[in-house]
């Protein structure tokens, strides 16, 4: 049983994310929709993907849910704008689940040397453009912390 957490606690409150390469590089990922759900299949094996086209933009989309952790399921959308960018959408995350998918980002999809940077709906909402970046070393921990931050600036969601 999950021990009960204070209210102000991140993962307690779900929002979305979103993760994309920088504005200025937006090629930096050199991603494909087929190379992000290999890559997404591999890593997680009972991964659901289904190919569609997006209302809004009317360009080719993948909708995926993958087990982040044992019994964790988490939800998302990746598309790719213009040729070889990338925005990959988590819906209703926590900030721990949102931290591990980062993480899982960096070490398996995108570029070494490629900033991943990422805001949330709740910031965007606002009017908040800036973007964050996931750090390009260090442990779970970090990125958590880093993800946690930005949260807090936009927990009005």
């Amino acid at each position: 049983m999950r021990e009960q957490q204070d209210v102000s606690d991140p993962d307690d409150i779900r929002a979305t994310f979103i993760f994309h390469p920088p504005i200025n590089d937006a090629a930096a990922w050199h991603m494909t929709l087929e190379g992000f759900v290999h890559a997404l299949t591999a890593s997680f094996p009972a991964a659901f993907t289904k190919h569609r086209t997006s209302q809004l933009r009317d360009n080719p989309v993948v909708d995926f849910e993958i087990e982040i952790q044992p019994g964790i399921w988490i939800e998302g959308v990746a598309s790719t704008p213009v040729e070889n960018s990338a925005v990959i959408t988590l819906v209703g995350a926590t900030v721990s689940e949102a931290a591990r998918f980062a993480q899982w980002l960096r070490t398996t999809l995108v570029p070494a040397a490629s900033p991943i940077c990422f805001s949330s709906e709740a910031a965007l909402d606002s009017g908040d453009t800036t973007e964050w970046h996931i750090p390009a070393d260090g442990d779970f921990d970090e990125i958590r912390t880093v993800v946690a931050e930005h949260r807090a600036a936009h927990n009005d969601e």
